[in-house]
């Protein structure tokens, strides 16, 4: 049966049914815009298929001259028979057949139909998998926060790296993901990751949240990790070691995915090449100048161990080359070595992954603090190399909202960033007052920043215009707030969406925190660390760590360096976040960070309850509840502190250990993220009481 994922499109006659602008009657032909054949294995016989075709216009449909209408196909493998003409108003039906092929393959053509008053074309698609090959049983995928992020299938392929003449190896599993959200487009991107030594792809897709970085890119891709030697150290991929081998695979697997209805084209697009560790091997070996496919992106994770002149003429030909390194991996003085040779053949390496070098096609070589094993999901490193450079989003790029701040009393200045993404056609900017109600400002597709008019505290977002949805379906960025003038600063430092409490690629948090106060604006902590943002006029900032932890860095080195400085010009500063004790305590630097910023001392990890009140100084708020089935989402590990000389509690939990810490008129360290309180009027009451404590 032939399966409807496109819509009938017309694509000959007017532009639209009747007559013409001098009316004269005319005929106008709908045929679908993709036709896909049925499956078929492999030496079993042809395969064919029967659409339906209509002639929406108001004359008939005939050949040149009056002559039967002229169905071709341009394979000789296809034939067509169609209808020698249309009356207005008739359908009829086309039926195209293909011989299908001995061996797997897939095989691409154009219908084209010749008639008055022009051509129309269709592509059409037909497979023939390999006999005996299993139907693709994708299962969802839940991630953070419950959120379905896609759905994978892990198929035993032919074309998988083994068995592989003269290897020992036999296991033939490839794991194949469809992130949620993914868009069919002319030919599919691909992201082809090999791992490393000592692994399997259960163990390694587990440790490195591969699907789960994959899906918070945004990237409108399919991840393939093709199981190499099982529990071996090895980087020998076996028939993925030739170029022709991995083009096999990228076949079989568009060829099993058309089969299971996922796609209708099953032309490859562009591939980008990941590998952890020892699968700099395959990675090399795939990017030999006759491959058969395109590479348009490499990112190695503590990966380069050789193959350097290779991955440098890589880089010299323009394309981007991501890698990191550790100082335990094996691999530093490498990319040093190749940092330093690209350097001399005269391009500009960066040195730092950041949203601007990401961006930039211009090799990234940077250093990561993390363990070897680490190296792909510290600050998100495998989702931000993807985000950053990957051709197409899925719902548009996954913007990354800088700043919403007041210009006066009655406009606001929003920045942002984005991925390049040639469907971007604008951005659309949405303004919701206290009200709810929502405005809507439009502007060019190459802007970064615009001025928009606000009445009081507003709150803020961006969402792109895509070419092919609807203006409210493109991914919308994080919500900021912003109105009066600049007295508290919230900084947004939420970054955590693979493996936490909270799975979409877009929150509120902020707008939530901000909620209630007249004069406040927004930044992003990738703004604070990137775009120097000057805190010095803010009389309070509000630094939201949201649920982040350890491998996102809930305040970083450099950012407490930045409210270092801001404290000691006399700022006054709110932290609050479920893992900023367990992220900072069991370290020196971390410990004397919190004990001189606010006198506190972190306890425990879980306070083993979601309910607090005021104490001390604050002790007229009364018990709320946080991370209730209303709230941003659920929070299972809330922190709790000790006040140390100088300090005294804010909040308690329901069982009596300290929530918040702080010392009067400089700093507060909340163990809950505030954007999490189940109430409004009970958050706004808090921030509010803290605000009162550390900024009088």
């Amino acid at each position: 049966m032939p399966r409807a994922f496109w819509p009938l499109v017309a694509l000959v006659g007017l532009a639209a049914c009747g007559d013409d602008p001098a009316g004269v009657p005319a005929a106008q032909l709908e045929l679908p815009a993709v036709i896909d054949l049925p499956y078929v294995e492999a030496g079993a016989g042809a395969s064919e298929v029967a659409v339906t075709v209509a002639n929406v216009g108001d004359a008939a449909l005939v050949g040149d001259a009056g002559a039967a209408l002229a169905w071709r196909v341009d394979d000789p493998a296809f034939t067509v028979t169609g209808p020698r003409s249309l009356a207005p108003g008739a359908t009829a039906t086309v039926t195209v057949r293909w011989q299908g092929a001995a061996a797997e393959a897939i095989a691409g053509a154009t219908l084209t139909v010749e008639g008055e008053p022009g051509r129309s074309t269709a592509e059409v698609w037909a497979v023939a998998g390999a006999p005996g090959l299993a139907p693709l049983a994708l299962e969802p995928v839940t991630g953070a926060g419950g959120v379905v992020i896609g759905k994978s299938a892990v198929p035993r392929l032919p074309t998988a790296p083994y068995p592989a003449p003269g290897r020992a190896w036999t296991d033939d599993r490839v794991h194949v993901f469809v992130p949620a959200d993914w868009r069919e487009r002319d030919a599919q991107d691909v992201v082809l990751h090999f791992h490393g030594h000592n692994t399997t792809i259960a163990a390694t897709i587990a440790a490195h949240r591969y699907r789960e970085q994959l899906y918070a890119s945004g990237a409108d891709a399919i991840l393939i990790v093709p199981q190499g030697p099982v529990n071996a150290a090895s980087g020998d991929f076996g028939k993925l070691a030739d170029p022709a081998g991995t083009a096999a695979l990228f076949s079989e697997v568009l060829i099993a995915l058309y089969r299971a209805g996922v796609v209708t084209r099953p032309a490859l697009g562009q591939v980008t090449l990941t590998s952890h560790s020892g699968g700099y091997v395959a990675t090399a070996q795939n990017l030999a100048a006759d491959a058969p496919f395109a590479v348009g992106q490499v990112d190695l994770y503590d990966s380069l161990y050789g193959y350097l002149e290779v991955f440098r003429g890589f880089a010299r030909s323009g394309r981007p080359l991501r890698s990191n390194y550790t100082s335990g991996g094996g691999t530093l003085a490498n990319n040093q070595q190749l940092a330093a040779t690209l350097a001399a053949d005269g391009l500009a390496v960066a040195d730092a992954a950041t949203s601007l070098t990401l961006t930039s096609p211009a090799p990234v070589i940077a250093f990561t603090a993390a363990s070897h094993e680490g190296s792909t999901r510290d600050d998100d490193a495998y989702t931000e190399a993807l985000r950053w450079m990957a051709p197409h989003g899925r719902r548009g790029p996954r913007v990354d909202l800088r700043a919403a701040t007041a210009i006066d009393a009655g406009h606001a200045r929003v920045r942002w960033r984005a991925p390049v993404d040639t469907d971007v056609t604008g951005w659309q900017l949405e303004l919701i007052d206290a009200s709810g109600a929502t405005t809507t400002v439009a502007v060019e597709a190459d802007a970064t920043e615009a001025t928009v008019p606000i009445s009081g505290p507003t709150r803020v977002r961006v969402r792109p215009l895509v070419a092919g949805l609807a203006a409210d379906a493109g991914q919308p960025s994080d919500t900021f707030v912003v109105g009066g003038a600049a007295r508290v600063l919230i900084v947004d430092g939420f970054e955590r969406v693979v493996d936490g409490s909270y799975g979409g690629l877009a929150h509120d948090a902020a707008a939530r925190a901000g909620a209630g106060l007249a004069d406040v604006a927004t930044v992003s902590a990738s703004a604070i660390r990137e775009d120097a943002v000057d805190l010095a006029p803010y009389a309070a900032v509000i630094w939201l760590c949201g649920d982040d932890s350890t491998e996102d860095h809930t305040l970083t080195a450099s950012e407490r360096a930045t409210l270092d400085a801001y404290l000691a010009g006399g700022g006054r500063v709110i932290v609050s976040g479920s893992e900023v004790g367990f992220d900072l305590g069991p370290t020196s630097a971390g410990r004397a960070w919190l004990a001189a910023t606010a006198g506190a001392t972190y306890a425990a990890d879980d306070a083993g309850t979601d309910r607090a009140q005021g104490a001390g100084p604050l002790a007229s708020l009364a018990a709320f509840g946080f991370g209730g089935p209303a709230a941003l989402y659920r929070e299972d590990y809330p922190d709790t502190f000790t006040a140390g000389a100088g300090a005294t509690a804010l909040l308690t939990y329901a069982g009596g250990a300290s929530a918040a810490v702080g010392i009067a008129g400089r700093a507060a360290i909340v163990g809950f993220p505030l954007e999490v309180i189940d109430d409004d009027a009970a958050r706004a009451a808090v921030v509010r009481a803290l605000l009162a404590f550390v900024a009088p």
